[in-house]
């Protein structure tokens, strides 16, 4: 018999648990213990498979410990890549680049082995001095004065109508910070090792600045020690303040904390866009700062400020008018470089295009397919995004569930744009009833969308560190710098269930 042909042919990627969103890059960071490891795996034969198993064999590194789950599909069609997620302890995970083992098996065909890496990093936070450091085998990213919009007094609220929100004082939107990069080892020449040897320096500050975030966003929903260090750190606050309100209504916290973190995580994104992502500061610096024969680097900085003339939002070509300053130390001199300089979010899509029943009976499955074209009209397809929506329920209840385009379910085919969601109900009522809740009544549906990460293995580093996944280039919620605009979290559709 033939191996079984199906393959994990893209980097598996992080998912944080409590708030559902993909980490930066999808690199997973050790100052949060528990993550999720999700991958694609592609049927790669051009007929359907029957009776497929897949489970994660093994991950090269024993601090990481993921529990077993082996996940079952009776048929898989031909081309469909199907999304699994294993949730693993990263408390004691090592920095650095780590394999991970994937199998399959399907009828008629002998088990297949999909090897691939993940990007491990490390998060630390020093309250003495108000920095942070991001540690991994390549050196060590220290950021230090940050400056932000912060939320305003008014966070969460609409024109006076309070808005439920976690107990979480909302997002801070960076435009500033000082960034030191120490590398391991000392190098010669003009460019160092990238991180990983794959993403920008920037996609580390940008982790950074999403699990300070998550620390608090994780602490206030399940309490604390749910990480490995203080999120005390305090941001400089520059103006205008950041505005926006969470779902309304909702019995049950956790979905509060999804909307949570995908404010923070769009907040966040705002690093990406000011410092570029064809090369970031340090890239471009050191390509200007040439050092002499003999001299080797032994650290870098770069001091960066920028101003956001509109709030950071998912898919909308937002700019930010930035100035940064790079310095490299060598072991002969200093040398430095200044730009000032207009960039443009380049994660950019269309708007959401959603299909819903319009009534449905009661105990019949809730389902809805959305598509999401990029800035040229192109649909995203398959693999190319990590997706998910909210259900509503009448009285406020939210469900989480997974948005896919893999042929199976309420999906009408794999790879053909369409990314569909279901929430069976006769289940979800059970959830219900414990909150006091009726199924009856009107139902609202949220979408969300990051793209992913597809550089493939071999990829030269300054080809692959162009392209950077986990931006959200769809969301129901939106930030504003308005707070006399109305509450920016809009439902993409709506079912009655009768």
């Amino acid at each position: 018999m033939s191996d079984t042909p199906m393959q994990v042919l893209t980097r598996p990627f992080a998912i944080e648990p409590v708030t559902n969103i993909m980490m930066p890059d999808g690199i997973f960071d050790n100052a949060l213990y528990h993550l999720r490891i999700a991958a694609h795996i592609t049927n790669m034969s051009g007929t359907a498979l029957t009776n497929v198993t897949v489970y994660l064999e093994s991950v090269g590194d024993p601090g990481i410990v993921p529990v077993a789950r082996t996940f079952f599909f009776a048929s898989i069609p031909a081309g469909a890549a199907m999304l699994v997620m294993w949730d693993a302890n990263f408390e004691h995970a090592a920095p650095g680049k780590r394999l991970v083992s994937f199998v399959a098996k399907a009828d008629g065909h002998t088990p297949r082995r999909s090897i691939q890496q993940i990007f491990v990093s490390q998060t630390r936070f020093d309250s003495t001095s108000n920095t942070y450091t991001c540690a991994i085998e390549e050196g060590t990213l220290t950021l230090s004065k940050p400056q932000g919009h912060l939320p305003g007094k008014g966070w969460g609220t609409s024109d006076g109508k309070q808005c439920r929100c976690p107990p979480w004082p909302g997002p801070v939107i960076p435009t500033g910070f000082t960034l030191a990069w120490a590398p391991n080892p000392a190098y010669a020449g003009t460019h160092g090792e990238l991180p990983f040897s794959d993403p920008w320096w920037k996609v580390l500050a940008i982790i950074i600045a999403i699990i300070a975030a998550l620390v608090a966003i994780i602490a206030a929903a399940l309490g604390s020690g749910q990480a490995s260090f203080s999120a005390g750190g305090e941001f400089e606050e520059t103006d205008p303040s950041v505005h926006c309100c969470s779902p309304e209504g909702a019995a049950s916290g956790a979905p509060e904390y999804t909307v949570a973190g995908v404010a923070s995580a769009i907040a966040s994104g705002a690093i990406a866009v000011a410092c570029s992502d064809a090369a970031d500061p340090f890239w471009r610096g050191q390509e200007a700062t040439p050092p002499a024969a003999g001299e080797l680097t032994l650290g870098e900085r770069v001091v960066a400020q920028w101003v956001l003339p509109e709030a950071p939002n998912a898919g909308r070509p937002y700019t930010a008018d930035v100035k940064w300053q790079y310095e490299r130390f060598t072991s002969g001199g200093n040398y430095q470089h200044g730009v000032s300089e207009t960039q443009v979010n380049i994660h950019v899509a269309g708007p959401v295009e959603t299909d819903t029943p319009a009534v449905v009976q009661a105990f019949e499955p809730l389902w809805l397919r959305a598509s999401f074209r990029r800035d040229n009209d192109d649909l995203f397809r398959g693999n190319e995004l990590y997706a998910f929506a909210l259900f509503q329920a009448p009285q406020g209840l939210y469900f989480v569930q997974p948005l896919v385009d893999d042929g199976l379910g309420f999906d009408p085919g794999a790879n053909d744009g369409v990314y569909a969601a279901s929430l069976n109900l006769k289940e979800a009522y059970r959830l219900l009833l414990k909150y006091g809740q009726q199924v009856y009544g009107t139902w609202r549906a949220f979408v969300f969308a990051q793209d992913v990460n597809l550089s493939k293995p071999g990829t030269p580093p300054e080809i692959a560190a162009q392209h950077i996944g986990g931006m959200f280039v769809a969301s129901a919620i939106e930030l504003t710098f308005d707070d006399s605009l109305p509450c920016p979290l809009k439902a993409q559709a709506s079912i009655v269930v009768v």
